[in-house]
C-alpha cells in the first residue's frame, strides 16, 4: 500500500555540521523551545505512524533534529518512563557514550497555543528548554 504525504507546515531542520552549535548560531528571541521525547515502548512502525500524525499539524512550527554524543548515564537520568530508563540503565553498564538524535520543537508566534496539547496527546513528552542550557548543545556523531 502506497502512502501519499501532504506537504507539512512543520518545518524540519536537520543539523549535521559536526561541532556546530545550532542554538547559538540561530536567534530564537521570540520563540519557545521544547525537547520532544518519545519514551513509550512503541515499535518503530508505531513511532512512524505517530510521527506522521505530528507532521499533519496545521501549526507552523519548527522541528530541529540535532545528532549528539553524550554520556549514557546522563541520558538515562533524563528519562521518566521506568521501562525505558531501565533499558538504557542496562546499556550504560557496558557502554560509556550513546549517540542519538535530540529533537526540539520550536514554537514561534504563528504556532497555536494548543500545539503542546496536541503533541502530548500523541504520547510525546515535551520538556521546556532554557536558552542558557541550549547554548551547550553541540552536533557530535
Amino acid at each position: 500500500m502506497e502512502k501519499h504525504f501532504e506537504p507539512s507546515k512543520l518545518d524540519i531542520k536537520i543539523f549535521d555540521e559536526k561541532n556546530s552549535r545550532p542554538f547559538t548560531e540561530t536567534p530564537l528571541d521570540d520563540k519557545e523551545v521544547y525537547e520532544l521525547q518519545d519514551e513509550t515502548m512503541r515499535t518503530p512502525l508505531e513511532k512512524a505512524d505517530v510521527f506522521e500524525k505530528l507532521l499533519q499539524t496545521e501549526d507552523a512550527c519548527e522541528l530541529w533534529i540535532v545528532p549528539v554524543t553524550e554520556a549514557t548515564s546522563s541520558f538515562t537520568q533524563t528519562l521518566s518512563e521506568e521501562k525505558t530508563s531501565a533499558l538504557f540503565g542496562m546499556l550504560s553498564s557496558f557502554r560509556d557514550k550513546v549517540q542519538r538524535d535530540r529533537t526540539f520543537l520550536i514554537f514561534g508566534p504563528d504556532c497555536s497555543g494548543n500545539m503542546k496539547e496536541k503533541v502530548e496527546q500523541l504520547g510525546y513528552t515535551l520538556l521546556p528548554c532554557e536558552p542558557n542550557d541550549l547554548k551547550s548543545v553541540t552536533v557530535e556523531y
